[in-house]
């Protein structure tokens, strides 16, 4: 639980590649427990690179060592789950000594109302700029008054309980992560652990399929495995495979070896593997045939889980075109003149 975390503090102190590595393993065999893990993973980065005094001594230790379950609270209501409409996050009020929060609703909040801890994403009216300013607190789970306004019953991931919730009360300003304003970045986690949840469902289904496959003998005694059609959309999907985890892999690496430049190659390494797990998975409800349609094989869960990659978190569509607009950045002079 503290797999990134600063040893000072409780933590292992591993990579970024490390990370992703365990998130894959959990993916294959459980898609769900993989999604509530990464959350857990994203939302103590901030925290425990930057962390408070007081959060270095009485916070980040408890996250580490696994005492308490953290999850991310950042998902707007009026994104529909898809941030097809640019919005900042949801406003709150800055107080004496912090900040009311009022009727702040948030709509997929994996592991809801079950974390002890939520990175809480808010904004607040800032005197120094136009625009709002983006907050990240590191909030417990009875600083707020909150409550879970539907339950979760999703068409896939059906274990990571997901559901709205609406959050109201006082923040102190020790919630507050990284006042001073230091140098931190989780949004390159973020990213690239919700690409290793996707790669790990398509490997996981995968090797399920590979087995069947290997195992099954056809009605007129040949192995599934001889079947020309069945090898090459085997074949193809080992590529596929192949080509998303080289990707993910090689950005990981980049990033913990400093070598990275921008967030885009987070962003096609997401795509890469929202893209595969549907591949891959459509693919064993193919060869699976029948069977596979009357849930007779380990397939269909996979199948299901794997479309959350398309719709939710990093919404795949939302993926592509940051990608396309950071090939083609604005020139400068054309934001200083929209400013």
């Amino acid at each position: 639980m503290g797999l990134r975390a600063d040893p000072a503090h409780g933590g292992l102190g591993q990579d970024l590649l490390t990370a992703c590595l365990a998130t894959e393993a959990f993916a294959k065999a459980c898609p769900s427990t993989a999604l509530i893990y990464k959350m857990h993973i994203e939302s103590i980065e901030l925290v425990s690179r930057v962390p408070t005094p007081e959060q270095a001594e009485r916070v980040v230790p408890r996250l580490a060592s696994g005492e308490w379950l953290s999850t991310v609270a950042g998902s707007e209501a009026g994104h529909q789950g898809g941030a097809w409409a640019g919005a900042p996050k949801a406003a709150v009020a800055k107080v004496d000594g912090g900040y009311q929060v009022s009727n702040v609703r948030k709509s997929f909040v994996t592991a809801a109302g079950l974390a002890d801890s939520y990175l809480f994403m808010a904004s607040v009216d800032s005197e120094e700029s136009e625009k709002p300013q983006q907050l990240f607190f590191q909030i417990q789970q009875d600083d707020l008054d909150w409550t879970i306004d539907a339950p979760w019953d999703g068409f896939g991931m059906r274990g990571n309980n997901s559901s709205p919730m609406t959050f109201n009360g006082f923040l102190p300003d020790a919630r507050l992560i990284n006042p001073e304003g230091k140098p931190a970045d989780f949004f390159p986690v973020a990213l690239a652990t919700y690409a290793a949840t996707y790669l790990g469902i398509a490997a996981g289904c995968f090797d399920l399929l590979k087995d069947y496959i290997t195992d099954s003998t056809l009605a007129d005694g040949r192995r599934m495995g001889e079947v020309e059609t069945i090898q090459t959309r085997m074949a193809n999907c080992q590529i596929e495979l192949e080509r998303s985890r080289a990707l993910i892999y090689s950005v990981c690496a980049a990033f913990d070896e400093n070598r990275h430049g921008s967030a885009r190659p987070f962003f096609e390494a997401k795509v890469a593997s929202d893209e595969v797990a549907a591949f891959v998975t459509g693919e064993a409800m193919t060869l699976g045939g029948g069977s596979a349609f009357a849930k007779q094989l380990p397939f269909e869960r996979y199948f299901r889980d794997a479309r959350a990659g398309m719709v939710m978190g990093i919404a795949h569509d939302i993926a592509v075109l940051n990608v396309g607009a950071m090939m083609f950045p604005k020139p400068k002079d054309d934001e200083n003149a929209a400013k």
